[in-house]
């Protein structure tokens, strides 16, 4: 396993993450009003990213208790930093890496808006 930088928060065990990852429902609610847009501050951006892309890979893989999101910054912003089984990682990534540029795609769509564009990397 690659070494972790020293800025690693590893979101699993970030109490305010388990509060702030809502499940998601397939019913429809009755229409709201639109709601006044937000301050977003960082933590709740990756926040939000990093409960859509558990949510994705949870869906994916066979053996969803193995994985581990964490977040680190580098020069490209935000990173949430992804790791499966090593049985898995190949599902994740898919053929030519198209299922992880999906993932990718997605967890970036979760935070527009906002401001920041979340990276997502697969670590070993």
């Amino acid at each position: 396993m690659s070494e972790r930088p020293p800025d690693f928060v590893d979101l699993e065990e970030d109490e305010d993450f388990a509060e702030r990852e809502a499940p998601v429902s397939a019913v429809a609610t009755a229409p709201q009003e639109p709601a006044e847009p937000e301050e977003d501050d960082g933590d709740d951006v990756i926040g939000r990213a990093a409960a859509v892309l558990k949510y994705i890979v949870e869906r994916i893989v066979d053996d969803p208790s193995q994985i581990s999101i964490g977040a680190t910054t580098d020069d490209r912003g935000p990173v949430l930093l992804l790791s499966v089984a090593e049985d898995d990682r190949g599902k994740v990534i898919g053929r030519q890496g198209r299922i992880v540029q999906a993932i990718r795609t997605i967890v970036k769509a979760a935070t527009v808006g906002t401001g920041e564009r979340v990276n997502v990397e697969i670590v070993d």
